[in-house]
């Protein structure tokens, strides 16, 4: 198992906040063979698996532990003097050419456009006002939070395109000292791309790879089936109890859920989403968000987004985008839920929707 400090983590992903997605397990991929290689550790606040068939029998610790940590200076708010923390510590201007920094606010920015700013990873001093950031539960301020919202919104940071550039680097501007840009809506899925392509750089084109519940596969596994997956059911604990298990080839999936951790603010139970939009927490019958994109940095941003909308404005908007597909707990309001999915969702081992056990 190979060593990495806590970082990006889901511990926010409650996504942006600490962030709860549903945890996803993987499946059995069946028998091991000479040329499969499967590396498990920590990374990110959670852990890791990357299964991968390779004829020449590579052992990839080292160049998935260095990714990792490059990553890691780049977007995580828990590593000193990452690029992150350093944009966030700035009041107006700020160049760098961090290439893994420039590329996931550009991603930001397209998915914040594209969820009409349900999907918004400069949330962060929101997440502090409601206490889910950090340095844990703080005293609620309402008029404090309402104040905030000044410091909230994509369009409020200006990402340079990348001709601007120079050799010493790109240079993003604030609207205002206070806005701060939180990755971890996008950065855990954006790692799971960063691996993929260190694999098919190094000729691999049948693997697996998760971070912390992130997936994206490619080819079949070494029964030469499809890459099984398990979405869980949402129910309180840590317990992680199969909903369904879906294929998964040549494509990515992230599940976003507000069930398993919430906090109480006057007697009432939030759960860990906040909308952007509002500053207050997404409130509604939305238990989990299952998104399969093509890359994994989409279908992470959507879950968070999926699960700021709500049922039916996330409908809505899958209904337009028939790209992405999803599949949608809801919470029926007599003790049980639901299950809403897209047309081209993948057929599997399904339990049926009932009351939660």
């Amino acid at each position: 198992m190979i060593p990495f400090a806590p970082v990006i983590g889901k511990s926010r992903r409650e996504r942006g906040f600490s962030f709860l997605l549903s945890a996803l397990s993987l499946a059995a991929c069946g028998p091991r063979q000479a040329e499969w290689t499967t590396l498990r550790g920590n990374a990110q606040g959670s852990t890791f698996t990357i299964t991968y068939h390779d004829s020449l029998g590579r052992d990839l610790h080292a160049v998935v532990d260095s990714l990792f940590q490059v990553i890691d200076s780049s977007l995580s708010l828990w590593v000193e003097g990452s690029t992150v923390v350093r944009f966030n510590a700035t009041a107006d201007s700020f160049i760098t050419a961090d290439r893994h920094f420039q590329v996931v606010a550009a991603l930001a920015r397209q998915q914040w456009l594209s969820t009409d700013g349900a999907f918004d990873p400069t949330v962060l001093p929101l997440v502090r006002a409601w206490g889910l950031g950090r340095q844990g539960q703080a005293e609620l301020d309402t008029t404090a939070v309402d104040s905030l919202l000044r410091c909230v919104g994509m369009d409020r940071i200006r990402i340079p395109d990348s001709w601007e550039g120079s050799a010493g680097g790109l240079m993003f501007r604030k609207a205002a000292p206070c806005m701060e840009f939180d990755p971890n809506g996008i950065a855990q899925g954006y790692t799971v791309d960063m691996l993929a392509l260190l694999l098919r750089q190094r000729g691999i084109e049948r693997f697996m790879v998760e971070v912390g519940g992130e997936v994206r596969s490619s080819g079949m596994n070494s029964r030469d089936t499809d890459w099984t997956i398990q979405i869980d059911k949402p129910v309180a604990g840590q317990d992680h109890v199969q909903q369904t298990v879906v294929p998964l080839r040549d494509r990515a999936l992230a599940t976003s859920g507000n069930y398993r951790k919430f906090m109480e603010v006057g007697g009432r139970r939030y759960g860990h989403t906040i909308d952007p939009r509002s500053g207050r927490p997404a409130m509604n019958a939305l238990l989990s968000a299952s998104v399969i994109a093509d890359d994994c940095a989409t279908a992470d941003a959507l879950g968070t987004a999926l699960m700021v909308m709500g049922p039916q404005q996330a409908i809505d908007w899958l209904q337009v985008h028939p790209e992405v597909d999803a599949y949608l707990v809801l919470d029926n309001g007599n003790g049980g839920y639901h299950i809403w999915s897209t047309p081209g969702w993948p057929e599997g081992q399904e339990d049926p929707p009932g009351a939660v056990p």
